[in-house]
């Protein structure tokens, strides 16, 4: 199309930004005459800018408060007439009327004037636009010949349309235009039928209610092959994060699906809440040390027993006398590692690997300057697993070496380096993936500054013990000769020096299968977070949606593309891909090494949705087609309201009760109903969902747990219900699997009967007084 001459403009705008640079623009570099009424004219006048009033056109002054400006024959035979059809060009000059090529004109407010509270009908009446739609859509409808503009945004492309040189490429800016402003009078006219027929002002929505919806394009088909699909845009939404528009910039081969895009909401939404509730960064400690400083002889392996630090962290190994441990009996000696946690000492990781067991710990102050001691804490671990293993064996004998070794853990890097080396020994043993006998604390930053702080209490006061401390410590810092400790002298007075504390968060990770949750953790780590998802189950986990809470870079790739390796093929799990995954971001490093993979990497779906950590929309409104008709309703935005929570049973949950009862409340509340979420150390472990009996769903979580290997951990686990139980049959079954705490909404007839059974078996259980039904 030829770029068309602007000779007369008119401007007629209530919001003014950046109209005097427009103004200006077109007049000094076109010699454009411009148009204009009340305020626009006079801020332009006081600008500079010349400009004939539209009184002086049409012969007639500006009347009725207002209400008729620009509503002449003057004005729109000078926009509408067809420059092309002779007898048009004929009668305006006849007329004495000269053409208008422009207009440039945006609408009175009025969505906003009516959304004020305190805004009257005559007030609201007032704020409706005529002559501005009047003018725009008689612009819009002869763009051939008149350019039209109803956002400031357009100033800046007009202004480059009307710069370009003649022969230069010019794209149809007027039909561009026009469509904008005949969807701009649409919503316009749309949202005063709205407030109009709105004559219940407490209603969802009015009477009549217009929803805005741009097609972005053909799905490859529906829910199944012999249905088609489209992808659509709601303008009108009010989400916080919109998939449609989701940056999915790292395309592979394969467009979305319509499930993909069903099944990505569901795993969206669900990582969200739980970012939400789990995510929010808290502060967490820099390394102190307030013992005596550790020389490097100290600091070699050594073996037991030898004499303590006060307070000291320590990294401790022991061997069995000969042979191996079975998985079983494994298991029997991570429990016996973890069972002083938090008593005696406290536990930041553990691994028992077939001859042998590490263990990152800090043994507890039991009174001021006593400490338990390392010999005591290992012979119980040893006594008791030796005569569970014993018993199991059917057999007698010594089955520990007396002797092990530990190393004092001196700073943070050294922290890290034991905590990362336990996390990695069985593939470094060349063990597989054999991580069912390996615990993490995800509190163990939280927990390493408790233990300083006790630590540092403990020694203040201590007069002498501090200055034979501060002795030792001049004496070693004049022994310079270790360039190790040297360097960690430096790293430690950096960390002194610095005010700053490290911020500290967990991270969420979500497989999701047919809209619901099969896999779900929460860590401090993202590896540890993603293999609890995983693990909670690995069949289903395959071929699903992945959802993560924190930027994917290429460690968390590479851990990611190699799951079937390192953990699903250990699980029995018969294979691994992922169809989309979700997450606030990838690396260009996380996107190479994911594209470069064999197999999957080449086809997964990867949809950067930005920050999760975001506040939900309180207006936004959920719509289902019914036949012959659609429901809406508002969200569910009801999270963790535990203000509104009350006990039902004689025993409260114990801590760590409730935080794995927090989970499974907030996972199976994006489970389909009826549902029964079973949670424990921070884990999904059995999910059952969208059953006709509540009863029913009781059996399937508890099965799946038992299935996926976590049957040891339905032992001291969670359990939630969406909504309450009618009778204690399904709390039994629960219980009868290992189920020590319930949450559920009550209000049942026989809530009673429920608590009552569960008072009997000393279980745990919530009212939360919030239903969470999903259909």
């Amino acid at each position: 199309m030829a770029k068309q001459t602007i000779r007369r403009a008119l401007i007629s705008v209530y919001d003014k930004t950046g109209i005097v640079d427009f103004a200006r623009a077109i007049v000094d570099e076109f010699g454009v005459e411009i148009i204009s009424t009340g305020g626009t004219a006079s801020l332009l006048k006081e600008n500079g800018i010349p400009v004939t009033l539209v009184e002086e056109v049409t012969g007639f002054p500006e009347m009725m408060d207002g209400r008729v400006k620009t509503l002449h024959p003057r004005i729109h035979a000078g926009i509408l007439a067809d420059r092309d059809n002779p007898e048009h060009m004929r009668q305006l000059e006849a007329q004495g009327i000269q053409p208008i090529d422009m207009v440039v004109v945006n609408l009175y407010p009025f969505e906003e004037t009516v959304a004020d509270p305190e805004c009257t009908f005559e007030q609201a009446i007032e704020m409706i636009d005529i002559g501005g739609p009047s003018m725009l859509r008689a612009a819009a409808k002869n763009h051939k010949h008149v350019l039209c503009a109803d956002d400031p945004k357009s100033y800046e492309p007009i202004l480059q349309y009307l710069r370009m040189k003649p022969g230069e490429s010019v794209r149809d800016l007027h039909l561009i235009e026009a469509t904008e402003v005949f969807k701009c009078t649409t919503r316009y006219d749309g949202s005063i039928v709205e407030w109009m027929t709105d004559s219940d002002r407490q209603a969802l929505v009015p009477a009549q209610r217009f929803v805005e919806l741009i097609r972005w394009g053909a799905l490859r088909y529906g829910e199944n092959p012999h249905q088609t699909a489209e992808l659509l845009d709601n303008l009108d939404g009010d989400e916080e994060t919109n998939l449609t528009t989701a940056d999915s910039g790292h395309h592979s081969s394969i467009a979305l699906s319509f499930n993909n895009y069903v099944d990505a909401h569901a795993a969206l939404e669900l990582c969200k809440e739980l970012v939400r509730g789990f995510a929010s960064p808290s502060v967490g400690p820099t390394f102190q040390s307030v013992s005596p400083a550790i020389t490097e002889e100290q600091h070699t392996e050594r073996h037991l027993p030898h004499i303590q630090n006060p307070g000291a962290h320590y990294f401790v190994t022991f061997r069995l006398k000969s042979g191996t441990l079975s998985p079983d009996e494994r298991t029997v000696v991570l429990d016996a590692c973890k069972y002083w946690h938090r008593q005696k000492m406290t536990v930041h990781a553990c691994v028992v690997m077939p001859d042998h067991v590490h263990l990152l710990m800090t043994p507890h102050e039991t009174n001021p300057g006593q400490w338990v001691a390392l010999g005591e804490i290992l012979r119980s671990i040893k006594g008791f697993s030796a005569r569970k293993i014993n018993d199991m064996r059917g057999c007698k004998g010594t089955l520990w070496l007396d002797e092990g070794w530990d190393r004092i853990v001196r700073n943070e890097r050294e922290f890290g380096e034991r905590w990362e080396y336990i996390e990695n020994n069985p593939r470094k043993a060349d063990l597989g993936d054999q991580y069912d006998w390996l615990w993490l604390n995800h509190r163990a930053w939280e927990d390493l500054a408790e233990c300083d702080r006790l630590e540092s209490r403990s020694h203040r006061g201590k007069e002498s013990a501090s200055e034979d401390a501060s002795e030792d410590a001049s004496e070693e810092a004049s022994e310079d000769a270790s360039e190790d400790a040297s360097e960690d002298a430096s790293e430690e007075a950096s960390e002194e020096a610095s005010a700053s504390e490290k911020q500290v968060g967990q991270s969420v990770a979500t497989f999701i299968k047919h809209t619901n949750a099969c896999g779900v953790g929460v860590a401090e780590d993202a590896v540890e977070a993603y293999r609890q998802a995983y693990l909670g189950d690995p069949n289903a986990a395959m071929g699903g949606i992945l959802a993560c809470s924190f930027e994917v870079d290429q460690s968390f790739a590479d851990a990611v593309m190699d799951t079937y390796a390192r953990w699903g093929k250990s699980a029995g799990a018969g294979g691994f891909f992922v169809e989309v995954w979700i997450a606030p971001g990838f690396t260009e490093e996380a996107v190479k090494l994911i594209r470069s993979a064999k197999k999957w990497g080449e086809r997964v779906r990867l949809l950067d949705v930005g920050d999760m950590d975001v506040e939900p929309s309180e207006t936004a409104l959920e719509y289902k087609s019914i036949a012959g008709g659609m429901l809406v309703q508002s969200r569910d935005l009801v999270g963790l309201n535990e203000d509104q929570w009350r006990v039902a049973t004689k025993r409260a949950p114990s801590e760590s009760e409730m935080a794995d009862l927090r989970l499974a409340w907030l996972v199976c509340k994006h489970t389909k109903s009826n549902a029964i979420t079973i949670c424990k150390d921070n884990m999904l472990i059995g999910n059952g969902a969208g059953q006709m009996s509540r009863v029913m769903s009781c059996r399937i979580a508890t099965w799946l747990a038992k299935e996926n290997g976590h049957e040891q951990k339905l032992s001291g686990s969670v359990a939630a219900s969406d909504a309450f139980f009618p009778f204690a049959d399904g709390p039994n079954i629960l219980m009868d699997a290992g189920v020590t705490a319930i949450i559920q909404p009550g209000g049942s007839k026989r809530d009673e009967d429920t608590m009552a059974a569960c008072d009997e078996r000393d279980v745990a259980m919530i009212f939360t007084g919030t239903r969470h039904f999903k259909h």
